[in-house]
Parts: C-alpha cells; structure tokens; sequence
C-alpha cells in the first residue's frame, strides 16, 4: 500500500479543490455517510491517543481499542498503529470494526500545509488507483469510490491559536468476504508539510449502531 504514496507525493500538495454537493448516494444509510458537515459534538467517554511520538494524536470511542497487532504482525508505532473492537458491555459479542493508521515522514515541503484543501482530476485518479490497491477485486465495490475534502473539529494549537485540518476523504461500500453484511469504509489523508497521516476506518453496515460515530473520528484528529 505505501509504494501507491510514493508516486503520488507531490500531487498531494500541488493543487487545490472546491466544496461540492454530495450526491443521495453517497449520503445512503446510516453508516455510508458524507462527512463534510460542521462540527462534531465528540462524547464525554471518548479517549484521546497521542500517536507515532507524539506527531499527531485521535480521540476514539471506548469500544474501540488500540492494539499492538496487525494480523500476526507487530506494529512499528513509529510508522502507525491499529484501534479494534472492545467489549465493554460485557455481552460476549464480536464485531468486525477496524481503524489501521499508517504515519509517513518525508522531506520538508513534500506534503500541503493543514489548512490547503489537495483535490483535483489527477488526485481523484491517484486516490482511485489507491482504493484498488486497497480491495484489489473492484467488483466487490458495491457502491464509490467516491472522494471529498473536509475539515476537523477546530482546535487550539500550541500557541492558543484556533486552527482546523483539512482532510482528503475517500469513501465506498464493499461485499464482505466473510458473506456477511456490506462494509462500509473510509480512508482520510491529512497532510502536514513532511508528514501525512493515512486512517483507514471500516465496519459491517449491520453493526451501524454500534459503531455509528466512528466515522467522525477523523473531526478529532490533530497535528502536535
């Protein structure tokens, strides 16, 4: 997956995008969700995680966990880390939910600035390309990929300045290879000049409730 960011590096901070309305489709159902509206009201029980020495930090509800694991492999938590289902109810239940976020550090220059929106017809064929990587069998696409620009939650940095990230959202709905329900998964880009921060986010559309707000973790992704 990391060999697709390499050729597209400069693209990332080479050009700009305007809002756009979304579609009904990309708006369908409870868990295919459009996450271009304003502020999210983050819950009181959620936590806050610094990640990849402190560069950058998320806040996730308590029924997602970060785990050392992806698979039977061992995170390098200097290059990213994963968040998975927690049972804290206490009801013995297991639900596939996953958030894989994967830290890139270059030169200086490389990546957009926070606050630059970073989508245009090349971005789209170069985030495209990522979401084949990504699935590899396109027809398990049931609907997208579709992509956007968005915003975080505004924040006040180090220096008690208001300021909020832009973000490039990619989003679609997939067959699950389990044969269960549909998935539904987004993946966000957020640039920071020689970093970026690629958040994979995904769960069964059946499980829409459990997991509705997880999605708009991304509104509480900051650079430190």
């Amino acid at each position: 997956m990391k060999k697709v960011f390499v050729s597209i590096f400069i693209l990332f901070s080479m050009f700009g995008c305007k809002e756009r309305i979304p579609s009904e489709i990309e708006l369908y159902g409870n868990t295919f969700i459009n996450i271009r509206s304003g502020k999210f009201d983050v819950p009181a029980d959620w936590v806050r995680y610094s990640l990849m020495d402190s560069a950058c930090s998320i806040m996730m509800p308590p029924n997602m966990k970060e785990t050392p694991l992806d698979g039977i492999n061992v995170i390098n938590k200097k290059r990213g880390t994963n968040f998975a289902f927690r049972d804290t109810t206490n009801s013995q239940k297991h639900y596939h939910s996953r958030v894989a976020i994967d830290y890139f550090k270059v030169n200086q220059g490389t990546f957009a600035k926070p606050d630059e929106y970073v989508l245009n017809s090349d971005m789209y064929f170069a985030l495209d390309k990522m979401v084949d990587e990504e699935i590899q069998d396109r027809n398990l696409i049931l609907n997208g990929p579709f992509m956007d620009c968005s915003t975080t939650n505004q924040m006040f940095d180090k220096n008690n300045k208001l300021i909020r990230t832009h973000f490039l959202d990619t989003y679609y709905r997939r067959k699950s290879v389990t044969g269960d329900s549909p998935v539904s998964v987004h993946i966000y880009i957020m640039q920071n000049d020689d970093k970026m921060v690629k958040m994979m986010v995904a769960y069964h559309d059946k499980d829409s409730l459990i997991f509705k707000d997880l999605f708009q973790s991304v509104k509480t992704f900051e650079w430190n």
